[in-house]
This record gives structure tokens, C-alpha cells and sequence, in this order.
């Protein structure tokens, strides 16, 4: 079976003007020259248009970005539409953790795991962690790591049959 590339970018933080929506959006838009792949992505990633690049954003509500596991798993339907056989995922360090489980939740639920595979981008780690976090994002959990970890520590322990309750 032939390999078909899709690229899935998770912002960190609101709004894309910030630092890590910015490097978020870069690392996408490489990865999707390098592979000529599509992109599955937030309205706070901004992809510069005109590279021929398809982008399909995820739908929120005005200043209520998706939750990761809805993003997730509008990624892995997006991806049976598209016959995607490998997911990329760029999302900031802090965050990939969460994304690389989420995505790969959402490929059961889907029944999908002979279908598709999913792998972090490499690129991810070129960033200096400290770097992800903005202190001019508006969610207060991407501001800084003792923000951000507050919340993750709950949800790195939270049984996942909880967490999809919680996320909703």
C-alpha cells in the first residue's frame, strides 16, 4: 500500500500572532512542501497561502479553541476521507505527549489502526521547551510551564475513559 502523507498541526496558545503558533505554523507549512501533504490545522495556525499547500481548518467557536481530542479525532476522520495512511503531528513539545495519545485514541475509536499510522514530527525538537510558552497567549495555560503543568499533571494521571467525558 502506498504511503499518503497528512500533516496535523495542534496550536499552543491563542492567538496565532504568538511565538509558538508562528514556529507551529512554519514547521507545518516545511512539512507539507517536503511531502506535498495536506494539512489538518486550527484557525490560530496560520499557513501562508499561495504554496499550493490544502488546508482544511477545524471548526470552533469564536474565542473557544477545540479541544485536543476533538481536533484529534476530526483529524482521523479527515484522514479516512482523504485514504491518509500516515498522520504527522506537530504540536509544541509541552503539548505532543497529549496530541500523539489523542490522535491515536481517535484511530481506534475509528477502527482505523490497520489503516493509519501516526508519528511525532522530528522537527518538534529543534525548540528550546522554555520557548513554547508565550506570556502574551490569552490562555493562561500556555503562558508559562508551571501554568501548563498544573493542569497537565491532572490529566497525565486521569483514566482516558474520564478525560473523553471531560473533554466533550
Amino acid at each position: 500500500m502506498e504511503t499518503k502523507k497528512g500533516i496535523v498541526a495542534f496550536a499552543f496558545g491563542v492567538p496565532a500572532t504568538i511565538f509558538s503558533n508562528h514556529c507551529l505554523a512554519n514547521i507545518a507549512l516545511r512539512q507539507a512542501l517536503r511531502a506535498s501533504s495536506p494539512i489538518y490545522t486550527q484557525a490560530d495556525i496560520q499557513i501562508e497561502k499561495g504554496k499550493g499547500i490544502e488546508v482544511c481548518l477545524i471548526e470552533e467557536r469564536e474565542g473557544s479553541p477545540a479541544p485536543t481530542l476533538r481536533i484529534a479525532r476530526g483529524a482521523v476522520k479527515w484522514a479516512i476521507k482523504k485514504e491518509i495512511t500516515t498522520l504527522l503531528i506537530v504540536a509544541a513539545e509541552p503539548h505532543l505527549w497529549r496530541c500523539l495519545r489523542d490522535v491515536t485514541e481517535a484511530i481506534k475509536e475509528e477502527k482505523a489502526q490497520t489503516q493509519i499510522s501516526v508519528c511525532a514530527c522530528k522537527e518538534l525538537s529543534c525548540i528550546s521547551e522554555e520557548k513554547w510558552f508565550c506570556s502574551d497567549s490569552t490562555q493562561a495555560r500556555t503562558q508559562s510551564r508551571k501554568n501548563w503543568e498544573r493542569r497537565e499533571r491532572i490529566l497525565k494521571v486521569m483514566p482516558f475513559w474520564i478525560y473523553k467525558h471531560v473533554a466533550k
